[in-house]
């Protein structure tokens, strides 16, 4: 912030108030949860899941997934029986939500559909469609996802462009608590040129 604020000269001396260390700190697994959402695949960490997810089957074929509690996105799913995994999932207003309750229209071995969503309780759960009745036992082979980062670590592992992401995304959070707009503006759209590169 020092570096690309031309109206300071030297360092930033903080006289009262919160420093803006303190601010920085409050902001930074907010930031961090917002990125682990919005950036691509390729830069975040992904975690194999089969072994942390509860599967409910279904005697059509379909079945449900419960997703551990720190979950926060999913990256691809293939279950035992499937040609491909999913890598797209969908939600309830998509048009292919409707098509998953016919045996007719839902999808299958060749084409599978996941529905990603929240349960009654607010718990992330993973909707699948879906394996012939045939198969007795619903097996996840690989089911690749986001957890969300450990609030409050000393450190992260991220990718070089995710923490440069990370220090302009607080650093446009700062600038609006402190009421600069136009830099919080500034800081905001660098984060997201880096994301969207």
């Amino acid at each position: 912030m020092e570096e690309l604020t031309p109206q300071w000269n030297g360092t930033f001396e903080q006289t009262e108030g919160v420093s803006i260390e303190r601010y920085i700190d409050d902001k930074i697994d907010e930031q961090l949860r917002v990125l682990f959402i919005t950036a691509p695949v390729i830069l975040l960490p992904v975690t194999e899941l089969k072994g942390q997810v509860v599967v409910q089957q279904r005697q059509d074929g379909t079945g449900r997934l419960q997703m551990p509690d720190n979950f926060l996105r999913p990256v691809s799913l293939q279950m035992e029986g499937w040609n491909k995994p999913v890598s797209k999932f969908i939600n309830e207003q998509h048009p292919l939500y409707e098509l998953q309750f016919s045996r007719y229209t839902r999808g299958g071995v060749n084409k599978p559909v996941a529905v990603w969503s929240l349960d009654g309780s607010g718990c992330h759960i993973i909707d699948y469609f879906s394996l012939p009745a045939t198969v007795k036992q619903h097996i996840v082979q690989s089911f690749l996802g986001v957890l969300l980062p450990t609030e409050g670590a000393m450190e992260y592992k991220l990718h070089p462009l995710l923490v440069d992401a990370l220090c302009y995304s607080c650093a446009a959070v700062v600038y609006d608590i402190w009421g600069n707009r136009a830099m919080a503006e500034v800081m905001l759209a660098r984060a997201e040129k880096i994301i969207a590169e």
